[in-house]
């Protein structure tokens, strides 16, 4: 809803909401066009993997925008990666040639496009602001998280030698061990507020599935995978608001829908 007029109407005549109403329509027709205009197609770059790129393929297949989904085979990155921008994937490449960097921008804008204006609401100022503070906190739980896994893959950033060391198996055990039993029901406990401020039946921010919904799907997930050592597949459990949040967004017909398009 529009709860203040950002237009100052010098004539009683002019229908101040319908200005504001086609103002917003606008934006989100920018960035659609954005998205599909262009000589070339909108393509977005990244490994074989889900990672930070999904939350991205499930926005823009939400919003109705086609895409090339560019799958790099970990095998031909070293080759790959002096050719990025940044050494890092994913990347997005518009129609136009724009390269984009960094998978929350490519977010925003995949909701931006959305013709329902329901993933990233450009005529509501105040639930942007709850959509980023929610974006905010699943940035939180991947940045708690970070070292835990970083440990193993890229011991070197932490101290630690490059190649094994006797402690390496232990020293990984004992960090996500500690995440699991401090971290993550710390974080798991903002999320189970935040549903139930919610309501309890439907997404973080009221009955609308949002950007911040996809982003917390995707990252609170990953726990319950068990694809990474140390972190069993049950480590939700103890969660059930969260899991039923989980389980909706999952069978959201949207959501779904692109899910089994990729099965």
């Amino acid at each position: 809803s529009i709860s203040l007029c950002r237009f100052h109407c010098c004539c009683k005549s002019i229908d101040c909401a319908s200005i504001i109403i086609n103002y917003y329509a606008t934006m989100t027709q920018s960035a659609h066009d954005l998205l599909t205009s262009g000589d070339g197609k909108l393509s977005l770059h990244y490994f074989s993997i889900e990672g930070v790129a999904e939350q991205v393929r499930i926005a823009l297949s939400i919003a109705g925008i086609p895409f090339e989904d560019i799958r790099v085979p970990f095998s031909e990155w070293q080759t790959k990666k002096p050719t990025t921008k940044y050494g890092q994937l994913p990347e997005m490449i518009l129609p136009n040639g724009q390269l984009i960097t960094e998978s929350t921008a490519m977010l925003r804008l995949a909701g931006e496009a959305d013709p329902e204006g329901k993933l990233y609401p450009a005529a509501d100022v105040g639930k942007r602001l709850q959509i980023e503070g929610a974006l905010g906190l699943t940035a939180d739980l991947a940045r708690a998280w970070s070292p835990c896994l970083y440990i193993g893959m890229r011991p070197e950033r932490f101290g630690y030698p490059g190649a094994d060391w006797a402690e390496k198996d232990a020293t990984v055990k004992k960090l996500r061990e500690t995440f699991l039993a401090n971290e993550l029901p710390r974080y798991m406990g903002y999320y189970t507020n935040l549903i139930k401020e919610a309501g309890g039946n439907a997404f973080l921010l009221g009955e609308d599935l949002t950007i911040a919904d996809i982003a917390a799907y995707q990252g609170i997930t990953y726990y319950s995978r068990g694809i990474a050592d140390y972190v069993p597949a049950d480590s939700l459990d103890p969660y059930p608001e969260v899991l039923a949040f989980l389980k909706r967004v999952a069978e959201h017909p949207k959501v779904a829908a692109y899910k089994a398009s990729k099965a």
